[in-house]
């Protein structure tokens, strides 16, 4: 569930059934008026969802309330997932105010405007549709002085922040490809900061992937401290999200 939009899994055997789980759907969930089918996994850089239209309005676009806040987006166009509302929780009640928060890939603003309430936020994003619809939710929730946004690739980040450097927090929710920017994160790290390190890491158990997790960040950034390691999700059999907080000594 994205705001009204109801997004399911087909699987192999659902062809011919899409129009009768739709109506379903609509009948039993009052709340939901656009049901999409999602074909495939979700793809590209910008980690995009091919979606179908099964039944309902015929529309990507909605608002969707989590914390407190609003996010207007559209499914279509932008990443977001529902399932990470307690993680982003965790995440900025942990934010002190007066930190320096950079936030690289920031989608649509869940995140960072969680965070702009206590804090100012420089926010990263390469997707220009997720771009528009952050400025428009900074605006939706009155924030708009808290948040600096940047379009464009994180890589170059360092000319980009020039000078608002060293930040005391940085979040890299971009679990795929997060390992290609950390040397990147780290150099824009204070020292005593934190990194929060999001990566999909398989295993046969919880234990098994976070000892892979930390012998990756051993070998991408040595002498970096791993503080904690927490399951933030499931993604399938064997495939797990984590997220890593690491410190710079």
């Amino acid at each position: 569930m994205v705001g009204d939009i109801a997004i399911v899994k087909l699987r192999p055997g659902a062809e011919g059934k899409e129009e009768v789980l739709a109506e379903a759907i609509l009948a039993e969930m009052r709340s939901v008026k656009c049901v999409y089918g999602q074909e495939g996994g979700i793809e590209g850089d910008f980690r995009l969802r091919k979606l179908r239209h099964l039944g309902g309005e015929e529309r990507t676009t909605t608002v969707h309330k989590e914390n407190g806040i609003r996010l207007r987006l559209d499914v279509e166009t932008c990443y977001f997932s529902p399932r990470l509302s307690t993680e982003r929780l965790r995440v900025a009640s942990g934010v002190a105010k007066g930190e320096k928060v950079l936030n690289m890939f920031a989608g649509v603003g869940p995140y960072s405007i969680l965070i702009a309430k206590k804090t100012r936020v420089w926010s990263c994003e390469l997707n220009h549709a997720a771009v528009t619809y952050h400025l428009e939710n900074n605006r939706l929730n009155k924030v708009e002085e808290g948040v600096e946004v940047i379009e464009g690739d994180a890589m170059l980040l360092p000319d980009e922040l020039e000078g608002e450097g060293p930040f005391d927090r940085i979040l890299m929710p971009h679990p795929s490809q997060s390992n290609l920017f950390l040397p990147v994160a780290l150099s824009m790290l204070a020292t005593g900061g934190v990194v929060h390190y999001y990566r999909h890491v398989s295993g046969e158990d919880s234990a098994e992937a976070e000892e892979s997790l930390v012998e990756e960040v051993s070998r991408i950034a040595p002498g970096v401290s791993v503080s904690s390691v927490r399951r933030v999700r499931v993604i399938g059999p064997r495939y797990i999200e984590l997220v890593a907080d690491l410190k710079k000594p």
